[in-house]
């Protein structure tokens, strides 16, 4: 029998190895082929808007422009970092239990419902106090309560049931969505659907602005500094606390977790729970940093995008650092260019997709040999050739 008609035309191996540098060359190559393909794209639905495309991008991410002169602007490089450590404290939020191999996709819902919880005390709490430190401070311990309840509840039907806990994080996202609807609803402000903006007069609840060299007011300032603090923190929590081993060893091997005498339903129930802490605190910046409000819809879907950010940034904090930088650089240019060039909102989040997949492509290309078998087509066409 002819071996070469056995073997197929195309064979997927394994990389046993390969250098770090050539790792960073193929990931910035697939980051710049994805965004010229977008100033491509843009081109085509609006001529001539190619250039226009990458200067919404690159610059008015940084700058803004008056009477036709483009100057650096602090607060839009704010907001950009801002956007970052959203992003970026929601990737970190569901990093421990995915380490653990538990697949916690509820981290909207639990952000969600941390940002619920925030709201409560700020709406009706705070006015009675009247004392904004103390009030950020309760809605600060509400928020985490409310989040890690809603993480710890499908852990506990995991160790109970053995239940699904993809699927039920998941579903756990819809019902926190719904709560939150009806709250908004109930509690909406006269002649409106919505909640409205809370305590706007005595910015109760509120995180202070802080003043910089130029002696303006800058918000998200104080968010943002929280939220590398709390990366240092999860970073030598996962590598040289014990229970960041724990965790590790759950979720490399649960036999090896057991002959070690590790308590599986506990690294469970407490890792959940961390994670759910980490996205309630991401609620309660949300509601007492910029929302000042919630609705259904605040989280954004960034939920489910950090779940995407922690898997590209190898659950390391770094990477995920900059993946969270990355795809709110491109997502606040493409809105920009949206905006500008006067296409559909919609174009800009399937330009962001697009930088998505070509991350993930160039994932593959860095774990995976492509291998091509033209002995195939040659021994083809010389079977042809004999008939």
């Amino acid at each position: 029998m002819d071996k070469t008609k056995l073997e197929p035309f195309i064979r997927i191996s394994r990389k046993s190895d390969i250098k770090p540098w050539l790792k960073i060359v193929i990931k910035i190559s697939a980051i710049l082929g994805a965004l010229l393909l977008c100033g491509i794209i843009s081109n085509i639905i609006a001529p001539g808007s190619f250039f226009t495309f990458f200067e919404n991008v690159f610059i008015k991410n940084f700058a803004s422009t008056r009477r036709g002169v483009t100057t650096f602007s602090l607060q839009k490089t704010i907001n950009l970092l801002w956007s970052t450590a959203i992003l970026f404290l929601i990737s970190l939020a569901v990093t421990p239990a995915f380490k653990m191999k538990f697949w916690n996709i509820g981290g909207e819902g639990q952000v969600l419902m941390g940002a619920f919880g925030a709201l409560i005390i700020m709406k009706f709490v705070a006015p009675s106090i009247n004392n904004n430190f103390i009030s950020i401070i309760l809605m600060l311990i509400v928020s985490v309560i409310f989040g890690a309840i809603w993480a710890f509840i499908p852990a506990l039907f995991k160790v109970l049931f053995n239940t699904n806990e993809t699927l039920f994080t998941l579903m756990l996202n819809y019902v926190a969505m719904a709560i939150v609807g009806f709250a908004s609803y109930q509690w909406r402000a006269t002649g409106t659907t919505s909640i409205g903006v809370v305590n706007s007069d005595t910015k109760l609840g509120w995180l202070p602005s802080i003043i910089l060299w130029d002696g303006k007011a800058y918000d998200y300032i104080i968010g943002i500094f929280i939220v590398i603090g709390i990366a240092v923190f999860l970073w030598a929590y996962l590598k040289y606390f014990k229970q960041g081993y724990e965790l590790s060893v759950v979720g490399g091997s649960r036999n090896t977790a057991k002959y070690a005498g590790i308590n599986i339903n506990k690294v469970v129930i407490r890792t959940m729970i961390i994670s759910g802490i980490l996205a309630g605190i991401c609620g309660w910046l949300l509601v007492s940093g910029s929302a000042h409000s919630i609705n259904e819809d605040l989280v954004g879907g960034q939920g489910f995008t950090g779940v995407l950010v922690s898997w590209l940034g190898h659950f390391s904090p770094l990477e995920m650092a900059g993946y969270s930088f990355l795809v709110s650089f491109v997502s606040k240019g493409c809105d920009n260019a949206s905006s500008v060039i006067g296409y559909s909102s919609f174009v800009g989040e399937i330009l962001v997709a697009l930088v998505f997949f070509f991350i993930i492509a160039s994932e593959f290309f860095i774990n995976f040999n492509v291998h091509f078998n033209f002995k195939v087509f040659k021994k083809a066409k010389e079977e042809v050739k004999h008939e």
